[in-house]
């Protein structure tokens, strides 16, 4: 496979995965926000920008972090390039460029999902409420994960969208997590997660609500609920279960054994599953969650990295 043809794969993959984390994000935030008093507003919205890792972008545009401000910057600002409008649009131009390469139902099913994106108007959904727009990206994300597995065979090209997605929503998920037990920039310190609404707000946003109480069988505890999305093996959304996909779509490429790593990407990949493997919650909490993560968002950006140095043949610049 094509060098170009890789990194198209591994990048529209990471882009559909990260419109629809932002979306779910945004969605969970605002109704959580709406059962709440008013007060409580700053609070709910700065996370979501530290989470994204544009604050100084943000501030460029915004003076407060509103409901307004934070929606319109997080789905609609052109100048973000993560907003939700410009990742379906990358993600749409990245599979136009690999057309003879992608299933028709694949680039129908994207090119769609950008045409309809660009005929929302951010003021009539604000005004409305940001779910229909933010489920249009939710719907949208699930039906070209369902079509691309229904339609694309299961060669290098599907294993590259395998590690773009699985990897995409590592680091998000960790982000999440950060961003909510961890924000330097209204605390100063690590908050004690007492507030159950936010914790369950953490849950929804990534479809992880039924999944905790089938297994914890009692109420949130912010403790728990970082063990279920940092350490669960099973559940999709985990660390640990995106980390295990992008090792297999790895060595499925390279054809690289257990045990052993054919590249600096592989030999990472191993380490931290190894650690996600073996670390205890309760451990994790000790030694501090904020530095945890943010060791484990360095490898997977190191990861990315390695990927691209392997296989895309490009330099990365730092």
């Amino acid at each position: 496979m094509l060098s170009r043809i890789a990194e198209s794969m591994f990048w529209l993959a990471r882009y559909v995965e990260r419109a629809e984390y932002t979306a779910r994000i945004l969605d969970v935030n605002f109704h959580t926000l709406l059962e709440q008093s008013a007060n409580r507003d700053r609070l709910r919205w700065d996370p979501l920008i530290s989470m994204a890792g544009e604050q100084d972008r943000f501030r460029q545009f915004h003076e407060s972090s509103d409901a307004r401000a934070v929606f319109e910057f997080l789905a609609f600002q052109k100048e973000n390039p993560s907003s939700i409008v410009q990742c379906i649009s990358k993600a749409r131009e990245n599979a136009r460029t690999i057309r003879d390469r992608i299933s028709r139902e694949m680039w129908e099913d994207i090119n769609g999902l950008y045409l309809t994106v660009n005929c929302f108007n951010y003021g009539e959904e604000m005004a409305a409420g940001p779910h229909r727009f933010c489920d249009t990206i939710r719907s949208g994300s699930h039906r070209f994960h369902g079509v691309t597995d229904a339609t694309l065979p299961h060669d290098e090209g599907w294993e590259f969208l395998r590690i773009g997605w699985s990897l995409e929503r590592s680091e998000m998920t960790a982000r999440l997590v950060d961003a909510q037990y961890y924000n330097p920039h209204l605390l100063g310190t690590a908050t004690t997660g007492s507030d159950n609404h936010q914790w369950m707000a953490v849950l929804k946003s990534v479809g992880a609500y039924e999944a905790y109480h089938r297994k914890y069988h009692s109420a949130i505890d912010p403790e728990k609920v970082a063990e279920m999305l940092i350490l669960h093996p099973l559940h999709p959304r985990s660390i640990r279960f995106s980390v295990t996909e992008v090792q297999s779509g790895l060595r499925a490429i390279s054809g690289t054994g257990s045990g052993s790593y054919a590249n600096e990407a592989e030999r990472l990949t191993g380490k931290v599953l190894e650690r996600l493997r073996y670390d205890k919650i309760d451990e994790i909490f000790n030694q501090g969650l904020h530095p945890y993560l943010n060791e484990l968002l360095r490898m997977c950006e190191s990861i990315g990295e390695d990927i691209a140095r392997s296989y895309f043949y490009y330099a990365v610049v730092a």
